[in-house]
């Protein structure tokens, strides 16, 4: 399983999308293209029914017609028997080992078993004369969309690696293109460099669409691997708009071993040395969620949208119900959340801005001067949770709120930290709910942790090296906030940033964010009069963007079935 969920590289692929049929429906399904997508692989499946299916990294699932197929790993296992005469050499784990693990047999013949790389080996022993190879059995696998939940993508091409979490539908054909291009309206993508290629590991500063909503944000990158004594990342502007980055840096964390050193949105670390999942997840009509939040995995929870109409104004939000044991008498929690937007979130940043027609540029001055536009538009944010979702907690004297989970992605969830105060929470149960709008909210991740927070040693790296796709040296831009901002304009746009990697210490694990500061302008269609019927009322009409947005999905899911049915 991977942690981050994210979509399709950029290059064109075409996506299925049906509004009525499946529960993760936000993000639409990949469709191969024979010519252009040979590229495409598909690592997991996950059912309706809850099954997981993964295939063999050597043997990928692939998309014919409307169907996964392939070749998946079963559970059952068989043993080959390979006599030590015909053993050319054997490689066992490293000295030091109780009982060293064996790795690898290279026949004679040439044939060679390896532990490490073959997920089909689960485990190879030494039995009198003979080694005995276990080997999981392939089974064939084909399953319509009808059955499918999501499915785990990944596309890799000479220089980058993307992971994809993607939702599946049966009938219509969107004909977009890249989905990222297509659909995806926000920030910059941030490749880790793994030693063999680059990995999507970042996007951040979500939501940031104009100098006014200028943030930090710190995002893990899981996938950086310190080579040759060198960090190198790579920042891609993959969508149409335009990004302005003002630092980027690397912030080095060394900590203890078997800890999770975890930032909150302030980037402030915390420890993470005793997680405590729910022992209950719940929706409000009682569906039981806990299989989609109690692992840091590519399996979320999102909206049920074919259970939602737009013209039912009491069930426009879900309400989720998450029960913790806790300690007697404490006071204090750490929430571990993994979530982001939905990818459909995304798309109506776009279509909100539309609504103000040709005044939008006035609308982006009034916000960046940071007046009561500025105001009303965090105050929106705050009441109708689209981008920013509201922590309660059960107290004595009911729900009150504890804090806020910021929005981000859609195509990487971060690990976030927040703080909650329990004074006001008596007995040994903590009960929070979160209530996201239909359509805008995907987690993967829920737990809290009552543990203190252990020291941490953190290193803020600025950049030795980095030079956009022209070859100018942009070090001293990327290396101060200081409003001197690195713009990429294009789609294509690049830069390549190096970092010396500090030496690690003995006995200390480590962890690596990214440190980046900015925000960005999207390429807007705005036209004619601003739609001041629909806008007012966004601002004086509880959940009306909601409803709005769900309107818009219906009918973009609509006349996307139609061109299908052409």
């Amino acid at each position: 399983m991977v942690r981050k969920s994210v979509s399709i590289l950029t290059c064109a692929a075409f996506l299925f999308f049906e509004y009525a049929c499946t529960h993760i429906v936000q993000q639409p399904i990949v469709k191969v293209n024979p010519v252009k997508d040979q590229g495409l692989e598909v690592r997991s499946v996950l059912k309706k029914s809850g099954e997981v299916v993964n295939f063999a990294e050597e043997r990928p699932g692939r998309i014919e017609k409307d169907a996964v197929v392939g070749e998946s790993l079963a559970t059952t296992t068989r043993d080959v028997a390979v006599p030590k005469a015909n053993i050319k050499s054997v490689s066992r784990s490293e000295a030091g080992v109780a009982e060293p693990e064996i790795q690898e047999i290279k026949l004679k013949g040439g044939l060679v078993y390896r532990l490490k790389d073959d997920p089909s080996i689960s485990s190879i022993k030494e039995e009198g004369d003979h080694y005995i190879v276990a080997l999981r059995d392939r089974a064939k696998f084909s399953v319509p969309f009808s059955e499918i939940d999501s499915v785990l993508v990944k596309r890799p091409d000479s220089t980058k690696t993307f992971l994809a979490v993607v939702g599946v539908g049966v009938l219509a054909v969107v004909a977009a293109g890249a989905i990222a291009m297509a659909t995806k309206e926000s920030c910059p993508f941030i490749y880790s460099y793994d030693g063999q290629t680059y990995v999507f590991d970042a996007e951040p500063y979500g939501g940031a669409t104009s100098v006014g909503l200028k943030r930090t944000e710190w995002c893990g990158l899981e996938h950086l691997k310190d080579v040759n004594g060198i960090y190198r990342i790579r920042v891609t502007n993959e969508v149409d708009e335009t990004q302005q980055t003002d630092e980027l840096k690397l912030v080095v964390v060394d900590h203890a071993q078997g800890v999770k050193a975890v930032p909150d949105e302030s980037g402030n670390l915390h420890t993470i040395t005793q997680p405590i999942i729910p022992v209950s997840a719940r929706e409000k009509k009682g569906r039981d969620i806990l299989p989609l939040v109690q692992e840091n995995d590519w399996i979320f929870w999102q909206s049920w949208l074919e259970e939602k109409s737009p013209s039912d104004t009491t069930d426009i939000r879900d309400e989720l119900v998450f029960e913790f044991p806790k300690p007697l008498g404490a006071t204090k929690a750490k929430l571990f959340f993994n979530g982001c937007n939905t990818l459909w979130a995304s798309q109506m940043v776009k279509r909100f801005l539309e609504l103000y027609g040709e005044e939008v540029t006035q609308f982006y001055a009034a916000v960046n001067a940071g007046g009561a536009a500025y105001q009303d538009l965090v105050n929106w944010n705050l009441r109708g949770e689209l981008y920013r979702l509201q922590i309660r907690a059960e107290t004595k004297e009911g729900w009150v709120p504890k804090g806020t989970i910021v929005g981000g992605g859609p195509f990487i969830s971060e690990d976030r930290i927040y703080s909650l105060d329990l004074g006001d929470i008596p007995g040994e149960t903590l009960k929070l709910k979160l209530l996201p709008p239909a359509g805008f909210w995907m987690i993967n991740y829920i737990a809290v942790d009552y543990t203190d927070d252990l020291p941490v040693q953190t290193t803020e790296l600025a950049p030795v090296q980095a030079t956009d796709r022209s070859g100018r040296d942009i070090r001293g831009i990327l290396s101060q906030n200081d409003e001197d901002y690195f713009i990429m304009p294009n789609i294509g746009d690049w830069a390549d940033v190096s970092f010396l990697a500090p030496p690690s210490l003995p006995g200390l694990a480590r962890t690596v964010l990214c440190k980046a500061s900015g925000f960005y302008d999207i390429h807007l269609e705005a036209k004619g009069k601003p739609r001041q019927d629909i806008l007012g009322r966004f601002l004086t009409e509880p959940d009306f963007a909601a409803r709005y947005a769900l309107q818009e999905y219906v009918r973009w899911a609509q006349e996307n079935l139609s061109k299908a049915k052409k």
